[in-house]
């Protein structure tokens, strides 16, 4: 059980066989240096991986694997308090939060960025006032043009306060009243645009890595990860379920 939020840099060097991990508490990872590694439920079946500098990676509380890092790599990881997550599920009226394993961008680190820093000044900064907490949403208008960019941008990674600035808005209360108005953070709804536009071009005859690209991630192997996670399927069998030959795949 994790007490208190920590914070760790380590490295991990090629190994020639698979070891047993198991995640104890709920963190997120940030890649520092590209590396590769495999993992997967079983020692026998294990799935290749690439990590570029930038990508993070949340590791959910529970999870048990086999990891094999095939080369080395630097990665700073963030533990987060328990005492946290049980806050959030209590104020949502739940028993517990579950995270969803999605890795995305720039977009995702300027959200956690933010999240962290506002934490950290709430328990250890000095404010001659409170942080004002969000109380309503965007208005229709704000919300049409933060769509509008996020649609005219979709191949490549926008930054939060090019979002905020659409609503006209500082990125300290963008967020909150982005989610409000959405019931969505401003990442998650990124993510189910370009992968409702992905499900479109994957109606063509595009390669698959020309259909993530246009779409704003930077790795086919980037891409194919989110889009199981949020369709239950890759995009190879995406494809094929649609009638599409696999000409391109």
């Amino acid at each position: 059980m994790i007490s208190r939020l920590q914070i760790e840099q380590f490295s991990c060097q090629r190994e020639s066989e698979a070891n047993f991990y198991m995640q104890s508490g709920q963190s997120v990872a940030k890649i520092l240096t590209p590396g590769r590694y495999e993992h997967g439920i079983s020692r026998s079946r294990l799935l290749d991986y690439s990590y570029l500098p930038g990508e993070l990676i949340v590791c959910n509380r529970g999870i048990e694997e086999w990891v094999r890092w095939r080369s080395p790599i630097q990665i700073l990881k963030i533990d987060l308090p328990d005492q946290a997550f049980q806050a959030i599920a209590q104020e949502a009226g739940a028993d517990s939060v579950e995270i969803a394993s999605i890795l995305s961008g720039r977009l995702f680190i300027d959200s956690i960025a933010q999240a962290l820093a506002a934490a950290l000044v709430e328990s250890r900064g000095v404010l001659r006032r409170p942080l004002r907490r969000v109380t309503c949403g965007l208005t229709p208008m704000q919300v049409a043009k933060v769509s509008e960019m996020i649609h005219s941008h979709l191949d490549r990674d926008v930054s939060l306060a090019e979002l905020a600035a659409a609503a006209g808005l500082s990125t300290g209360y963008f967020s909150q009243m982005f989610r409000k108005s959405t019931g969505q953070s401003p990442h998650q709804f990124v993510l189910a645009v370009r992968i409702e536009r992905a499900q479109e071009l994957l109606k063509g005859s595009q390669r698959i890595i020309d259909v993530a690209l246009s779409c704003g991630f930077q790795t086919q192997q980037h891409f194919a990860r989110v889009f199981r996670a949020m369709c239950n399927v890759s995009p190879t069998e995406y494809r094929r379920n649609e009638g599409i030959a696999d000409v391109y795949a």
